[in-house]
């Protein structure tokens, strides 16, 4: 073959690439008035802005030199923030746009894009289908003939059968659509029917659901993590079909993540984005999924893209974590009673056991103490006792006048001047006032609770145990 043809065809092609990877969206809106037009996308849980446009002659362009990722966007007016989504796959990210911002969504058509064709086809066929569904179920629920409630069941189901056979249509095209991904996010888990009693029913119904959640879902294409189903199918899973325990939210995340293509973009997604949850979780003992996914995925260099201070700073966290987590038995110290006698806090002997730290200094620590005392006077009888550990080093003489003047004398109080015992490092003390609950085998049943709180958490963990005797 002539080596200038081959070199003119080589030309065409890069040619080709770098016109793929621009785009361009012509957008006009019949009586929008404003000059400035957002293209926004979604990412995950939340929408961003993309980019601006500036209304040049009745008509706003959105243009880059570099290719869109594929998902879902949205075109945002101003100020109202109203908005019409489109769909953008990686081809075919030049074409047009119009509407009217009285019927922003109604009034849309598009040229040059079969894609968001298909998609408001695909929604104004799902709405037409879905009001007929509903006026039949209203015929139905006030329909006293059997045989007469026999045909709208069947008209029914035959609309059913009707969208399922449109949606697998999409879905099983050779040009894996982006709209058939978003299709299939969208399914939901069809329930076989079981017999048994009503518990077993719930229970078996409830298992085929959480076994056969993310059949639809695919975690291998990234394009999903764009899409708006993903994210909220992902926190479903892990919110309400998952009891909100450490254990069990770990073990979900690692079925999750056992999807995903490690280092793909919704691995990242997911493993970072449920980090940072938990990490900042308002709910007592999730610090329990921090410390298990730095250990098993951070500290194992299963996330690359963290820069090597802080992921030290992470795997250090969550070290100094793991000994305080719920369940866990409280690490031993020795400290010193006002007349320098050692007391260890595994030498209490008290069904329950408050560790407190606390500091002289702490406001909030001095607010806290009333509720603390009569929490103290209405449950001592009931088999509690307080460890009271004042953080303060050094001269630990104020620590001992806090004591006077907030009557706290009624409980052990202790101090540690020299820091022998390490407490601060230990007990990971940032803050003050720090607050555990133990039991008699000084395992921590809670921690961090405010004092206020205390008599409602002692109440529950004495129905608990209640519970807990019962069943043995």
């Amino acid at each position: 073959m002539n080596k200038l043809f081959i070199t003119l065809i080589g030309l065409f092609g890069y040619y080709s690439f770098l016109t793929a990877q621009k785009y361009e969206i012509h957008v006009k809106i019949e009586g929008y008035t404003n000059d400035t037009l957002l293209l926004g996308y979604q990412y995950g849980d939340k929408q961003y802005i993309k980019d601006t446009a500036l209304n040049k002659k009745g008509e706003f362009v959105f243009k880059g030199d570099t290719a869109l990722e594929s998902g879902m966007y949205l075109i945002v007016l101003q100020p109202t923030h109203d908005y019409f989504q489109i769909l953008i796959d990686s081809d075919k990210q030049k074409f047009n746009i119009s509407s009217d911002v009285k019927t922003l969504n109604e009034s849309l058509k598009f040229k040059g894009s079969k894609l968001n064709d298909e998609f408001y086809d695909y929604i104004n066929y799902i709405g037409i289908q879905k009001n007929k569904a509903d006026s039949l179920g209203d015929l139905s629920k006030l329909e006293k003939d059997p045989k007469e409630k026999a045909k709208l069941e069947q008209a029914l189901t035959k609309i059913d059968q009707a969208v399922k056979g449109k949606q697998e249509s999409i879905i099983n095209r050779k040009d894996k659509s982006l709209l058939g991904l978003l299709i299939n996010w969208s399914k939901d888990v069809e329930i076989p029917k079981y017999e048994g009693t009503a518990d077993e029913i719930n229970e078996k119904s409830f298992l085929f659901y959480k076994t056969h959640f993310f059949d639809g879902g695919d975690f291998l294409d990234d394009r999903s993590l764009r899409l708006p189903l993903f994210a909220s199918k992902v926190n479903r899973y892990l919110e309400k079909l998952t009891i909100q325990v450490p254990d069990s939210i770990n073990a979900a995340l690692d079925f999750i993540l056992s999807k995903c293509k490690e280092g793909s973009e919704i691995y990242k997604y997911v493993l970072s984005n449920s980090l940072n949850t938990y990490a900042n979780s308002k709910y007592v003992g999730m610090d329990g999924v921090y410390v298990h996914l730095v250990e098993k995925y951070y500290a194992q260099g299963k996330a690359p893209w963290i820069q090597e201070e802080p992921l030290a700073k992470m795997v250090q966290d969550a070290k100094a974590l793991k000994p305080l987590l719920i369940d866990k038995i409280a690490p031993n110290i020795t400290v010193y009673k006002q007349d320098s006698t050692p007391i260890s806090l595994h030498d209490i002997k008290s069904e329950y056991t408050l560790l407190l730290i606390w500091a002289p200094d702490c406001g909030h620590c001095k607010e806290s103490m009333p509720a603390i005392k009569k929490f103290y006077s209405e449950y001592k009888s009931k088999g509690v006792e307080i460890f009271a550990l004042c953080s303060k080093t050094g001269d630990v003489k104020p620590c001992w006048d806090a004591v006077e003047t907030l009557g706290m004398k009624d409980w052990i109080n202790t101090t540690d001047p020299e820091h022998k015992s390490r407490f601060r490092i230990i007990y990971d003390v940032k803050t003050t006032p720090q607050v555990y609950i133990l039991d008699k085998d000084k395992r921590i049943l809670t921690k961090k609770i405010g004092a206020e709180q205390l008599p409602e958490v002692m109440e529950k963990l004495f129905r608990i145990k209640a519970n807990e005797t019962k069943e043995k």
